[in-house]
């Protein structure tokens, strides 16, 4: 009699199991293959694609490097009352495979003014204290508007050098 009860016991749990199993695969299964494919569509129009992508795809050799003639001294953001500064020299890395390249890239020292001045902004928002920190952060904002600038991304990198904060 107890071996009657003990495989009636582990036929209803197996039943169950199978159940469970069957609303697994049949009710939970789809509904989140629904909401990969939701998420999917979703990030296609958003276009979440890493920027960095576009970056890593120029070849080392089709980089060229411009370095703007004049050194930069830029007045930072003041907590205190004494002026403090970043001195610097910038240098503009481009894509010589760009459609853009031959037309624009003589137009870097024409327009070397403007450049300028979008590092002085970006640079004049922080402090002495927190450049150093935003230093990334100043790096891509400045790249977002000198390629705005020249209305191309023939510019793929913008590097500061030697950079003395006084």
């Amino acid at each position: 009699m107890k071996k009657n009860i003990l495989t009636i016991i582990i036929m209803a749990i197996t039943l169950i199991n199978t159940v469970l199993l069957a609303l697994l695969i049949f009710a939970i299964v789809p509904t989140s293959n629904r909401t990969n494919q939701l998420v999917t569509k979703v990030a296609s129009i958003v276009d979440l694609e890493l920027e960095d992508t576009q970056d890593s795809e120029v070849a080392v050799s089709d980089i060229i490097t411009q370095k703007l003639e004049d050194k930069l001294t830029i007045t930072l953001n003041s907590s205190s009352a004494d002026p403090h500064y970043a001195i610097l020299f910038l240098s503009l890395s481009m894509n010589s495979k760009n459609e853009d390249y031959e037309l624009l890239s003589g137009k870097i020292t024409e327009n070397e003014g403007p450049i300028s001045e979008i590092v002085t902004e970006e640079f004049g928002k922080y402090t002495i204290d927190n450049v150093q920190e935003h230093k990334e952060d100043i790096r891509q904002a400045v790249l977002t508007r000198v390629q705005e600038l020249f209305q191309s991304d023939f510019i793929i990198n913008v590097s500061f050098g030697n950079v003395v904060y006084n």
